[in-house]
């Protein structure tokens, strides 16, 4: 009972919400993709042939509403698997062996370090320079 209150209709659930797989049925295909990204540093690119026979076995057994693979974002080509993209990523200093406390203090540069303060005392004193008479 609504109690007075107006029940808004249910709408069907958006692009991409569809049954489970409750049989199992293309569950194979969802481990082998799993275990595609594991060996391949999760590349998504050298499996797309895994996940496109995968959305294709959903549509198979009426899991998903059938669409063409072009619109789900595959080309024709992604038959077979690729090598996995290189990825150029630069060293980080830590990588590299950077220590805190021994590489990050110059002695050279000793005469430019100031004590961090709250309070520039000199500005009180008037630069403490003060001829004597």
């Amino acid at each position: 009972m609504s109690m007075g209150k107006r029940i808004m209709p249910g709408r069907p659930p958006d692009k991409g919400s569809f049954p489970l797989d409750h049989f199992s049925e293309c569950s194979d295909l969802k481990e082998e993709y799993l275990r595609c990204l594991k060996e391949n540093k999760h590349d998504n690119m050298s499996c797309r042939y895994l996940s496109k026979k995968y959305l294709q076995c959903r549509m198979d057994r009426n899991l998903m509403r059938r669409e063409p693979m072009k619109s789900l974002g595959f080309t024709e080509e992604e038959t077979k698997p690729k090598p996995a993209r290189k990825k150029n990523k630069t060293k980080t200093k830590e990588e590299e062996g950077w220590v805190v406390g021994v590489d990050g203090i110059r002695p050279e540069r000793s005469n430019e370090w100031r004590r961090p303060t709250l309070i520039n005392i000199r500005a009180f004193m008037g630069d403490g320079k003060k001829e004597k008479s």
